[in-house]
């Protein structure tokens, strides 16, 4: 049923088209001169059919095949066989039925009908491959200009990968400007080049680089802004602003374009993140009319260098954030370090007055004690025995501050060296906590200079007493190792261990301000803290420095 519907539609869109009604007025014509025999032709006629030996009727069989060939150009070879075929009900009858040579007749309608199919399916033929031509000529043209386009493509991705690769190459604001106005006065073949930024602090254009004109023309346009001339526009706006000569523009705000002979010139904004932090400049001395694509081209240039100034931006702001924190570290180093230093000096003084003047005295109130202890003349028993008490009392006094005194600055420490000095803490850890402890060196015995040796001391001195205060262990020891140019001291012990922090900066937050302090001795005079403890396994505490 549909097919049947769709060949009536094909049937009546066909009818309705003039050229099938002109067909038919010519076969109706044409049939009506083969019949009428009393109907006589114009004598030129008649004299072109006597000259070409053909009768009347034979010509007007050959004039049937052109609607034939004409419907075929119409409407295909089914157009041509069907005008073939009413040609044919028309030419028939007489052939048959009236003409005086009817095999003639015959023949020459048969010819008329394939002669006609033939030439009609051939021009069908040629028209179609004239069709395909011009179809293959349009896709051909069509494949050039997609080539065409994919070239100017690459080309722009070229030069855009190009501009990037040589931009990224480094965060140096500088670096990045100087690098990408070359790229831009090559890749879009102008005579100059400049590049205005964004200033946040004064909202105003500074020129950033340049190339292809005089220092003197810099310094006339080193400042504008915005909505100050081309670039001044182009920042408030956003948008890229063309002129055929600029030297004749009235929105240049500057002689000094005029002077320099700028004809063609093409402004861009910078920008990242959405925002204008900038724009790109080119110029001609001759009239240059830039395209759209070239404008598309040179816009996404500019952002691209728009997002590069603002990735250097930031790496210098964060680089001036690390210098600053470094100097601040520096700075509190040196407080902690003269703090330090005070402090020791400090410990030193009250050393020396426990030694000099306190235990001084107090050896004095003992001797004086135990003479009175011994004076047995007049003195009650009771009373001897508690001067003797108070003179024992007095000699436990005596050795704690002269601990006290050691403990505060040991004189092995000034006289002797870090060596004798560890000796010391060493026999001083074993009588006052209990916990055996060795001392083992390792290389050649050498003076260091008098910081070294006290912060390293201090050091060892702050790890021997978190070994007697939270460990639980039985035995320590303490291992000096001399190299060339620096020292290692190792504190180790048996006894529970503790989880240790991932970071150093960790142990004071938790509570571990022995390490903590231990951590900042160490980087006083350059060295390094590493503690490793399993739980149950002991500790170790290694303290590294160069000399």
């Amino acid at each position: 049923m549909t097919t049947r519907f769709s060949s009536i539609s094909r049937l009546v869109a066909i009818i309705q088209k003039p050229g099938f009604w002109f067909l038919l007025t010519i076969i109706v014509l044409i049939t009506v001169l083969h019949y009428a025999e009393s109907q006589e032709y114009p004598g030129i006629i008649s004299q072109l059919i006597a000259n070409v030996d053909l009768t009347r009727h034979a010509f007007e069989r050959i004039l049937f095949m052109a609607p034939i060939v004409w419907a075929g150009f119409l409407f295909g070879w089914r157009g041509a066989f069907a005008t073939s075929l009413v040609a044919l009900a028309c030419l028939l009858p007489r052939a048959l039925f009236i003409s005086a040579n009817q095999t003639d007749a015959i023949f020459e309608t048969g010819a008329v009908f394939v002669i006609g199919n033939v030439v009609a399916i051939s021009f069908a033929s040629l028209r179609k491959e004239r069709e395909y031509r011009s179809q293959l000529e349009i896709a051909h043209q069509e494949l050039k200009t997609n080539i065409q386009a994919v070239k100017e493509n690459e080309r722009r991705l070229a030069s855009l990968n190009q501009i990037s690769s040589t931009i990224s190459q480094s965060l140096e604001l500088g670096q990045v400007l100087n690098a990408a106005i070359d790229n831009v006065v090559d890749i879009m073949q102008v005579d100059a080049a400049w590049i205005f930024l964004l200033n946040e602090e004064t909202g105003e254009l500074e020129l950033s680089a340049h190339h292809g004109f005089s220092e003197e023309f810099a310094r006339g346009i080193d400042r504008l802004k915005i909505g100050e001339g081309f670039s001044g526009i182009v920042a408030e706006t956003g948008k890229p602003l063309f002129t055929e000569n600029a030297s004749q523009d009235s929105r240049l705000a500057r002689e000094v374009v005029s002077n320099y002979n700028v004809h063609s010139l093409l402004a861009v904004p910078l920008s990242a993140k959405g925002e204008v932090n900038g724009t790109l400049d080119i110029a001609m001395h001759s009239y240059r009319m830039f395209q759209e694509e070239e404008i598309e081209q040179l816009t996404a240039i500019g952002n691209q260098i728009g997002i590069a100034v603002e990735n250097a931006r930031l790496y210098q702001r964060q680089q001036e954030a690390v210098d600053q924190l470094a100097k601040m570290q520096e700075n509190l180093r040196f407080y902690l370090q003269q703090v330090t230093k005070a402090q020791e000096e400090e410990r030193k003084r009250i050393s020396h007055e426990l030694h000099d003047e306190t235990i001084q005295a107090l050896v004095v109130l003992s001797r004086r004690l135990d003479n009175l202890a011994s004076d047995k003349k007049g003195l009650p028993e009771e009373h001897r025995h508690n001067l003797e008490e108070i003179w024992q009392q007095t000699n436990d006094v005596i050795r704690e501050i002269r601990r006290l005194s050691q403990d505060l600055r040991p004189a092995a420490l000034d006289r002797l060296g870090l060596v004798p000095a560890l000796e010391w803490l060493a026999s001083e850890a074993t009588e006052y906590s209990g916990i055996r402890t060795d001392v083992s060196v390792l290389g050649n015995i050498k003076r260091l200079p008098g910081e070294v040796e006290l912060v390293l001391f201090r050091i060892t001195q702050e790890a021997l007493r978190n070994v007697w205060r939270h460990s639980s262990a039985s035995t320590a020891k303490i291992k000096a190792e001399f190299e060339e140019d620096k020292i290692r001291i190792t504190v180790s012990d048996n006894g529970k261990g503790f989880r240790i922090p991932e970071r150093m900066v960790d142990y004071a937050r938790d509570g571990k301000l022995g390490l903590a302090g231990m951590q900042e001795r160490a980087q006083l005079i350059g060295g390094t803290l590493k503690v490793s403890s399993r739980e149950g396994k002991g500790t170790d505490v290694v303290i590294e420095s160069s000399f």
